[in-house]
């Protein structure tokens, strides 16, 4: 079974005010309310070409993160695996009362958090506005990390154009890519798992997102060559999401 990248997800300490931002900025369908588990969560509907998401906090509120949920065949094998690769257990495999799916969190070698799940539908995408048609991870050492989630996932990469990036095909689902946190306008050294938003003008979000309470972390980006653009922000919790405009 391919380790394909299913959803996105936004987990932080004020989920009503996160549903509201993203709502505003994205134009997104989001659900709202306790769920049956006791989680204030909220899904997101899917994008057309993209994967479907949620916002909120779970049940213990031990995770803050903006990132991609991976699908597994084998929760406890796949955790064994990452730590014998230099990853760590943020959250070790829980099963959800009254659903039908386990999950678990786990830590690269760089602290970048990830979801694994097994047992959890992947929705096909629909016609809203603003897909998740991407994932991404940048740090510190981008050949390690490369290796890393490479040899857990067995996904296959290519070098990109411009040097220390490579693109991510994981066979199924979204595509994804790893390279160097400085390339995200990033300086400091951190670095961070993520999705990217494929919007038809990258300019405009980041806009929105200044008046809405988030901060432009790199402003827009033309890669020579591709027609593409590329921008991040951080949330007014300060998770780092990525922005793209003309995805073939």
């Amino acid at each position: 079974m391919a380790n394909r990248v299913v959803r996105f997800l936004v987990l932080g300490k004020d989920p009503d005010a996160l549903r509201d931002f993203y709502r505003r900025v994205f134009d997104w369908n989001v659900s709202d309310g306790i769920t049956s588990t006791g989680a204030n969560y909220g899904t997101v509907e899917a994008g057309k070409g993209g994967v479907a998401g949620g916002i909120g906090y779970g049940q213990d509120r031990s995770v803050s993160v903006a990132t991609f949920v991976v699908e597994v065949e084998d929760l406890a094998a796949m955790i064994s695996r990452a730590e014998s690769l230099g990853g760590k257990t943020v959250r070790p495999q829980t099963r959800l009362e009254g659903l039908d799916f386990s999950l678990a969190y786990l830590a690269d070698p760089e602290g970048h958090v990830v979801e694994l799940a097994t047992g959890l539908s992947s929705e096909p995408g629909g016609n809203s506005s603003n897909s998740v048609r991407s994932f991404e991870v940048m740090g510190r050492d981008s050949a390690s990390l490369l290796r890393f989630y490479s040899s857990l996932f067995g996904w296959k990469t290519s070098e990109a154009p411009f040097k220390g990036y490579w693109n991510v095909d994981p066979g199924e689902g979204i595509p994804g890519g790893i390279g160097p946190a400085r390339a995200a306008g990033l300086r400091d050294g951190s670095g961070f798992a993520t999705f990217k938003v494929e919007v038809d003008n990258t300019d405009a979000v980041l806009a929105k997102v200044a008046e809405l309470g988030g901060k432009a972390i790199m402003p827009t980006y033309a890669v020579p060559g591709t027609g593409l653009k590329i921008a991040y922000f951080a949330d007014p919790e300060g998770h780092i999401v990525g922005l793209t405009s003309g995805l073939r």
